[in-house]
């Protein structure tokens, strides 16, 4: 959390909060996509559903803390399945809530602690179609429990006339009852977010409790799944800390500026003033050797996406919108055609980019060694404590 007495920092007011989920059927090969979609839309937060990632692949994203529940691996399988993500700003005060065991749901949550207002919990759920249509409600109130004000998001695969659909599944009927009974409330968006080779329903949807705020809810055309992304916001005035610049010490300057400053001399002390005045010399001397080599640094919050992918990414999702409009079979193919391209030029463009980095490096200036124990280090997050 950022310091407000730090001249740096500047406080920002915001007048809604955007949480979008999604169900992106994996997440692998898809950064140029993702990055461009955060790029447009900016949500405060972005829950992701059927990540289809193991716990050795990396997946993070700049500006973004990311926290994620893989499903453990069963039997062996030669592919991934399940899995779900939540990405939250940095700038948004927050802490990971450990999850609990759970069985026919899937679960990722955040508390967030916005300044000056309650304490709420988001949580991106996943419930996968083959499980029992009944029984992962006791599982729902697991995580209910997890905090105060709970707002849920993500793929139910539930369906009920509630939300505007022809039928009323067993998962979505028990669904209706359980937040009826908990007097929660069930949003949905008034278009379908997932699309089937000749069906089309609404199996994403926000479950909230005590989160009564003006709303709306919408599915958008766009990113490359089955499911559409569905976009939440909420008219919620609130402030945040944005620190708009860093700063970079170069060590081995700040080394040779102490080198030159002090004196190795034996000191003569021979009294407590003698002692304060030697502190005081040296204090000034790290201050100033630390003042001589940093630099600021202004942060930037664009990701670089080449323009010849952000082209395609908007021809794909106008294909898109057609395709879900007209359910023409060439249109769908275009589509399909598209999204292979997007993904050819995105990994020939970070293999490039990983090639230049690596050839830039060397021993000379330690470069190469910071990159080295970069990448054998994997970052860990402080865990919330446990009351």
């Amino acid at each position: 959390m950022f310091n407000s007495a730090n001249p740096k920092n500047k406080i920002k007011t915001l007048h809604s909060l955007t949480i979008v989920f999604w169900n992106a059927n994996g997440v692998r090969n898809r950064s140029a996509d993702i990055l461009n979609f955060l790029e447009e839309h900016s949500p405060d937060i972005f829950l992701i559903q059927e990540t289809k990632l193991r716990p050795e692949i990396n997946f993070s994203i700049p500006n973004y803390d990311v926290y994620r529940t893989d499903r453990p691996q069963r039997n062996n399988a030669p592919t991934q399945g399940g899995g779900t993500s939540i990405l939250i700003k940095k700038s948004l005060p927050h802490h990971h809530i450990p999850t609990p065991q759970l069985h026919f749901v899937e679960a990722t949550s955040i508390s967030l602690n916005l300044t000056n207002k309650e304490p709420f919990t988001v949580t991106s759920i996943y419930i996968p179609p083959d499980t029992d249509p009944t029984l992962y409600t006791l599982y729902l109130e697991t995580l209910i429990q997890l905090g105060p004000k709970p707002i849920i998001c993500g793929d139910f695969n539930a369906q009920h006339q509630n939300w505007g659909l022809p039928i009323n599944t067993t998962r979505g009927k028990e669904l209706v009852r359980f937040t009826q009974v908990l007097g929660m409330e069930i949003f949905a968006p008034p278009s379908p977010t997932r699309f089937g080779f000749n069906s089309a329903t609404i199996l994403d949807l926000a479950v909230i409790k005590d989160f009564i705020l003006p709303f709306s809810i919408i599915s958008l055309p766009e990113l490359y799944s089955d499911h559409n992304p569905v976009k939440l916001t909420f008219q919620l005035k609130f402030k945040t800390l944005h620190n708009s610049v860093t700063t970079h010490t170069d060590w081995t300057k700040f080394q040779n500026y102490l080198k030159n400053q002090i004196d190795y001399r034996p000191l003569k002390i021979n009294s407590s003033t003698d002692i304060e005045i030697a502190m005081e010399k040296f204090t000034k001397n790290l201050q100033n050797a630390h003042r001589f080599a940093t630099k600021t640094v202004k942060k930037s919050t664009a990701t670089y996406i080449h323009a010849n992918i952000k082209d395609l990414i908007k021809m794909r999702n106008r294909t898109k919108t057609a395709w879900q409009a007209l359910r023409n079979p060439l249109i769908k193919t275009e589509l399909n055609r598209i999204e292979k391209l997007i993904k050819k030029l995105d990994k020939n463009s970070r293999q490039k980019d990983q090639t230049e980095e690596l050839e830039a490096l060397n021993t000379e200036d330690a470069t190469l060694w910071r990159k080295a124990k970069i990448m054998r280090k994997k970052a860990q997050k402080i865990p919330a404590l446990l009351g």
